[in-house]
Parts: structure tokens; sequence; C-alpha cells
């Protein structure tokens, strides 16, 4: 007796998402967008989870651990070290931000990106799988040719996500936070910060200047008003 409930070649959509996550069996073909040239597209920390599941990060100093403070908040007692970048993701079609805490999986890009014949990973594909769960599992990185620039859609796509991956270290939200930074920032997280406490003084502003300019237009109705005749009603009646 076959399911009365779905059919069976039922298959659910699948969860959007904007962070790159690889399950076991599944397979995904990215180009890496992001650069040690620009902070915003690829930073490099150390992360500690809390008991409630909850990440911390802070910035990676080259040839130092992670800082004592980080690693008690850890659940575990210990912080790894990560890679977080700017993907396209070539099935999908769009921007994603992508976090590597596995060794295994950075040595194998390295071995790409270090190789003159392969060079920069956003010009060549990379198909990253995964098998297996827990300790047997086994992630593989195979780059496919061939390679060449990104193309212009691609480029314009990443570029209008408007993605700052240096937030995260302050627990925000990478996408769209491009806008909040500016181009000749000298503390960028102490700009982020003071932008965002002159919203609210912005919007009253905007609150007044779109206030005082309605009372403008009213004047000038009520002028008009006054200055007009009222027309005459034949026979005296409204009606």
């Amino acid at each position: 007796m076959g399911n009365e409930f779905l059919p069976e070649d039922y298959v659910g959509p699948k969860t959007a998402n904007d962070y790159l996550k690889i399950g076991e069996g599944e397979t995904h073909r990215i180009r890496i967008m992001g650069t040690h040239k620009d902070e915003a597209s690829f930073i490099r920390g150390w992360e500690a989870w809390d008991v409630d599941n909850h990440p911390h990060r802070e910035k990676y100093v080259q040839g130092q651990p992670a800082s004592e403070a980080l690693k008690q908040i850890d659940r575990d007692g210990k912080a790894k070290h990560f890679w977080m970048f700017i993907v396209w993701h070539e099935d999908e079609e769009k921007p994603m931000v992508y976090e590597v805490t596995q060794v295994t999986v950075r040595d194998q890009i390295l071995s790409y990106t270090s190789n003159t014949k392969w060079g920069a990973p956003s010009d060549y594909i990379l198909a990253i799988s995964r098998t297996g769960t827990g300790m047997e599992t086994v992630y593989r990185v195979i780059a496919e040719p061939p390679v060449s620039p990104p193309e212009r859609e691609i480029v314009d796509a990443i570029k209008d996500a408007m993605i700052d991956l240096r937030v995260v270290f302050d627990d925000g939200n990478p996408f769209g936070a491009l806008g909040f930074m500016p181009a000749t920032a000298g503390n960028d997280q102490e700009n982020i910060e003071r932008l965002k406490d002159d919203i609210p003084f912005k919007m009253e502003a905007e609150k007044a200047k779109s206030k005082k300019d309605a009372e403008k237009v009213g004047d000038v109705i009520q002028r008009m008003k006054d200055s007009t005749a009222a027309p005459e009603i034949p026979g005296g009646k409204p009606y």
C-alpha cells in the first residue's frame, strides 16, 4: 500500500541560508571571493562557544595563541582557529559566507592557492564535499577547470551584498554592514558604533524637518484659501 499522506517523490524546500554549511553527503561548488588584502572579505581569528551555544570571536595575531579569556568562555576550555571569507555559490547563484575551522579543508585549499597553475581561488570552482560523521568525518576539496576570472555578474552580486566580515568580531551581521563602514575609517568598529548611535538623532531630525515642511505647506494652502473668494451658490442653497 502506497503512502497516502504524501507523494513518494515529495521533496521539501531547502531552507534559505546565507552561511554555507556542508552537511553529510553534500557537495558544494564555490568560488572564494575573499582575499586577505581586503579584511571586509576575509578574516582570520579564534572562536569559542559558550554553554548557551553562542559563538565568541577575537582577531588572530600572527604567532600568538587565543587569549586565556576566550578559552575560559569556551565550553570545552579551548578555542578554534578559523577562516571566514565571502564565496560565490555556483549552484545557489548567490554570495554566501563560509567559515572554515577544519585543518584538512584549509590545507586542501592552500594546496591549490599556492600552486601557480591554479592561483587565486576566485578564478576557479572548488567542489567541497563531506562524508561521515563525528571522528569519521572526511572533507574533500577538488578544483574544477577552467581557470578564468569570475564573470561580471558575480563580481557585481558580491558588491551589492555589501558584506563586511569584520563586524562578526562584535557579534554583528556582516550582510549589508559595508554600508556602515566609511572608506577612510580609522578605527572601524568605533565608526560602526558611532554611526549606529547617530541613526536615532538623524531619524528625529528627519521627522522634525518633515513636520516643518508640512507646516509650511499648510500655511500656503491656508493663505490660498483666505485669498480666494467663495463661489456663489445659486439661490443661496447648498444643494
